[in-house]
């Protein structure tokens, strides 16, 4: 009886196995460096939303004139690799980016805190407040932010409560199952890339389907969008559900959050 389930979740879980794949949804990745065919490969496979965030102005510009508005959906932002030595007006021009290209954009984003970029204490001081600035900015304009942190996702959760954002990816998360529990009692979201841990199928156990999103962060470890289906396998698998339900549950998930309507996928 027990190999029979076992095999039956494999089934259930594994997209490959199956004849027919549901569409799905990748709530975070970087397409500057993706050629238009690996995009366009990825949603021919199924992947029908796509949220492509920028890191910089040049990343920004060209992911602006990569997305298309129907399965490809531009965030900008400044990542955190960069915020703590942005220049003011480097700054400014990012922003006002945003602002002239809001109309085009479903989130602010990259943008937090990464202590591994923070050489000193100034270098991380720049970080929060460039940080804070951009979420101000994506309140302003009535936007999600896609949060990054490394070691520092306690500072950034501060931030954000202080600020009092309420649309809040927590991408590729990094924290643990009270953190999870946390960021799900503020309504936030907890975004999972294709990369499994045990801490990781604990913090899918414990926060509620609907704070989940699935996630790429291609090109991250060679990834693409359409690797997306093993972040649904992983939390269908913890969740104890098929495969199908989790990826219909987790579009719905990154529709909603990023304020993509049907008609968007329909066109």
């Amino acid at each position: 009886m027990a190999e029979a389930l076992k095999s039956r979740e494999l089934l259930v879980n594994r997209p490959e196995m199956r004849k027919s794949r549901p569409e799905l949804a990748d709530a975070h990745c970087h397409i500057e460096s993706l050629s238009r065919e690996t995009l366009k490969e990825s949603i021919d496979y199924g992947v029908k939303v796509i949220v492509a965030n920028g890191v910089d102005l040049a990343s920004n510009l060209k992911t602006l004139s990569m997305s298309d508005g129907i399965n490809v959906f531009a965030a900008v932002g400044v990542h955190p690799e960069y915020s703590g030595t942005i220049s003011d007006d480097e700054l400014e021009k990012n922003m006002r980016l945003a602002r002239d290209n809001s109309s085009l954009i479903v989130a602010i984003g990259e943008i937090g805190i990464d202590k591994k970029f923070a050489t000193n204490e100034r270098v991380l001081e720049r970080q929060k407040l460039v940080f804070g600035r951009l979420v101000e900015l994506a309140i302003e304009l009535g936007l999600p932010v896609s949060v990054h942190t490394r070691d520092a996702l306690a500072d950034a959760l501060e931030i954000l409560e202080l600020k009092g954002a309420k649309r809040v990816q927590l991408h590729f998360f990094e924290g643990d199952v009270e953190q999870a529990k946390h960021a799900a009692d503020m309504g936030y979201m907890i975004s999972i890339p294709p990369m499994e841990s045990s801490r990781r199928k604990r913090v899918i156990k414990a926060a509620p389907m609907q704070n989940l999103l699935a996630e790429t962060d291609a090109p991250v470890n060679n990834a693409v969008p359409k690797d997306v289906e093993k972040s649904i396998a992983m939390i269908a698998a913890a969740k104890g559900i098929g495969f199908d339900e989790a990826a219909a549950a987790l579009m719905q998930n990154t529709r909603r959050f990023f304020n993509i309507r049907m008609s968007n996928l329909m066109r």
